[in-house]
């Protein structure tokens, strides 16, 4: 893939991590539990990156981002592709992996999205500080196991079902999303009485006799 990060080949046949920092051209990027990498402008209003980026962890197109930090449901740190379709940076605190394919960074994308099996595989490898830190290398990170799929056609076949199915979760998330909004502003006009809703004539003659 042309990254110099170290290779997620299941059994561990890791190389040692290799700094690949930043350019200068690369925008920040952080880790979003339901988004994945995200534009930290877009994602959260500004930017929080250091005035000098120069020691930033660059990120390929198909590398996995590790966090290194408790969120949510992942008190151990999540573990996210980047889906993104060119280089960028995140906090030198990331730690940043290329699997052997891209089609494998899929299939870890989508295991390590549910807590219990990021948190059975980190949870070995991970020490815990006073402050709820978390102390772990990039090298211990590699030294966990998982059974996955090692060749190259079994994985991009997985992968084409997980996004896939991705995208058909996508578009349901869109649909509910626009039918929220239209909701909300039908609403809007219903409260404020710019629109009224006609009563039946014989609801209205019945109500009219009650009063």
């Amino acid at each position: 893939m042309g990254s110099s990060h170290p290779e997620i080949t299941p059994p561990n046949n890791f190389h040692h991590p290799r700094d690949t920092t930043s350019t200068g051209a690369e925008e920040v990027y952080s880790v979003s539990v339901h988004k994945g990498l995200v534009n930290q402008v877009e994602h959260l209003g500004r930017s929080f990156s250091a005035a000098n980026t120069d020691h930033y962890n660059r990120v390929l197109p198909g590398d996995i981002v590790y966090t290194k930090s408790p969120t949510g449901d992942f008190p151990l740190g999540i573990i996210k592709q980047s889906k993104i379709d060119r280089d960028v940076i995140v906090s030198p605190l990331y730690g940043v992996f290329t699997p052997q394919t891209y089609a494998l960074g899929v299939i870890l994308d989508a295991l390590f999205e549910s807590p219990p099996a990021a948190r059975n595989y980190l949870h070995p490898l991970v020490q815990k500080g006073a402050k709820n830190t978390i102390a772990v290398t990039n090298s211990q990170f590699l030294e966990g196991r998982l059974r996955l799929p090692m060749d190259p056609t079994e994985q991009t076949a997985i992968a084409d079902i997980v996004n896939a199915s991705h995208a058909e979760h996508a578009g349901i998330d869109a649909e509910v999303e626009a039918l929220t909004r239209q909701k909300r502003g039908l609403m809007q006009k219903l409260l404020t009485g710019e629109w009224r809703v006609p009563l039946d004539p014989e609801e209205n003659f019945a109500i009219t006799e009650e009063t």
